[in-house]
Parts: structure tokens; sequence; C-alpha cells
């Protein structure tokens, strides 16, 4: 399955994705975690630090990553011809683990069953002349180029409504949409339910409510959103502390109920309501879209026949 933890910068998308990786981890599951927020707080959150040379981010990784998921794929010219929506053809290769051997170089292992890849931050010969969306073009690639069969991917993705810029809002068997009782949590909720909704997405998401510390707390986010919640998660008290220690977070410090909000989370991914074939063909669909575009026609050429949509057909249970 793969998941992603969406949400207002602050509303502790990242520290509901911790814990959820924690939660798989004790319960033996694989899982490929992917930190797609600008501000890298993720593996500090999972007790890791990467270091810069690792980031997806750097043009040596993207390339490489690309280069290898492209294998003999004949629709894509080369590593550069990559858009965030080219999707993989005959003769491309598939991530099918976690500690895929070709990602090793551009990972962080947290214990070996997971596995931590980040994309990275704006660098200083970047200033003022790059955008962060084109680092997440190469995360966008090795999502929609893995099997998740074998093992969980958990993605921590850039906040507020920033995943709907090209493709990465298509990427998940499910959406977490974390919210906060406050008034400027539940607008970014808001417009983010409506874009799910306007992008054919709005079954895979689901609320949270985090930092509730009574039921009026649970009922505003509700009456706000017109959402009910999947579930809530308090306000942990000592977290600051833990993270003062660089201690990293885990389910330890939840309670039965909130361990079974995670586990609700766990069994939504199991049975996603978009098949392969679905998500597939809609990811086809913003391609061609794209594909119009003329920055793409300007620096890519004619893209339209990268994507093989009879490969699409047959993706049933992969």
């Amino acid at each position: 399955m793969k998941i992603a933890f969406v949400g207002k910068g602050g509303a502790g998308k990242s520290t509901l994705a911790a814990l959820f990786i924690s939660h798989l981890r004790t319960r033996g599951r694989a899982v490929l975690a992917i930190d797609g927020d600008i501000n890298m707080n993720l593996g500090g959150l999972l007790g890791v630090a990467c270091p810069s040379e690792k980031l997806l981010s750097t043009p040596v990784a993207g390339q490489r990553v690309r280069e290898f998921l492209r294998g003999t794929n004949s629709r894509i010219a080369d590593a550069a011809s990559f858009l965030p929506t080219t999707l993989p053809g005959s003769g491309s290769n598939w991530v099918t683990r976690h500690d895929q051997p070709e990602l090793s170089l551009y990972a962080v292992d947290i214990d070996p069953k997971t596995r931590l890849i980040t994309v990275g931050t704006y660098e200083e010969t970047g200033i003022g002349q790059t955008c962060y969306h084109s680092h997440l073009f190469v995360a966008e690639n090795l999502l929609s180029h893995t099997r998740a069969a074998q093992f969980d991917v958990v993605c921590d993705m850039v906040a507020g409504t920033d995943s709907f810029a090209y493709s990465m809002y298509l990427q998940f068997d499910v959406i977490v949409l974390v919210a906060e009782p406050t008034p400027e949590s539940t607008e970014v909720c808001n417009l983010y339910l409506h874009l799910a909704d306007r992008g054919g997405i709005r079954k895979l998401v689901y609320l949270i409510g985090n930092k509730v510390e009574d039921e009026e707390d649970q009922a505003f986010i509700e009456n706000a959103t017109g959402t009910r919640l999947l579930g809530v998660i308090p306000r942990i008290g000592n977290l600051k502390k833990i993270r003062q220690d660089g201690r990293p977070l885990d389910t330890r410090f939840l309670d039965e109920e909130q361990r079974d909000c995670l586990r609700r989370i766990k069994e939504l991914g199991r049975t996603p309501p978009l098949s392969d074939s679905q998500r597939y063909q809609m990811l086809n669909e913003l391609h061609l879209r794209l594909s119009q575009k003329e920055w793409v026609k300007k620096g890519y050429g004619d893209v339209t026949e990268q994507n093989d949509e009879e490969l699409f057909k047959t993706m049933e249970g992969v």
C-alpha cells in the first residue's frame, strides 16, 4: 500500500507519518518511508539523519534513479525526458522491494525492514532560480514505478495543497489529511477536500484530528469541514522534550484507542477504492494534458506517446 500524510504546515503530518511508520514497524512490515516535505523533518522523527549527498534533489541522484526506472523502455528517450507524469511502460524497471538495490545510494536504513528516502530542499545554488516542485518530479516518477505489494510506502508530503501541482495527489491508495482544531487548519482541509473532489480522489482522503484536547476540539474540526474524523490523536504533552533529547517517536506515547486509529489507516490501505488500472488511466490523462503545455513542448518535445496505454489495461493485481 501507498499512504500519504498531508495538511497545513505545522498541523502534525510529519508526526503522524512517523507514528504510523512506527506502528507498521512493530508489526513486522517492511516500509519505504519518503520525506517529500521541503522541511525534511521525517528523518529526525524516526531517529536518523539524511546526508546531503543522499538527497533525491541532487541532479546526479535524479538522473541515476530515472535511468534505472527507464530500463529499456524505448518510449522514453533518456533520463532527462521524464516528466512528473511519465509512467512505466514495456521495458521499464519497477521498485518491488523496500530495499531496492538501485536506490541504496539515496536511502538511509533505519533498520533491516525500514528505509528512508528524502527528496531534499532548496540549495544555495538554486536560490531565486529553482522551484521545489521540480525536486518532487523524481519522487513522482519513483512512486508511479513502485509496486508496493510486499511492503508499504509511507510519504510525508509537502504542506497544504501543493500535492495538486502535478501528479503527487494521484500516487496513493490512502491520503491522510491531518487537521488541527483551528480555523487556519480547517480552511486548508476544506480547500484540499475541494481539490480532491475536482481531481477525482475524494474517496481516498480521510481526516485525522491532531492535537485534539477534548470533544469540543473534535466537534470543531468535524463541523468546520463537514467531515467525520477517522480518529483523533491528542496533544502529546512531552513531545517537545522527546525531540529536544533527540529521541525518535514511537507508538508507546499513544493509548489503545489512538493505536486503533493507526490500525484503521492501515486497513484502509489494504482495500483501496481505486484499482491500479483506474489510477494509471487517470495518471495517463493527466500526462496528456500536461504534454500540451508550451513549456513541455519547448523543453521536452512531443511526449504524448510516452505512456503505454496497453500496459495500464493489465495493471489489475500488480
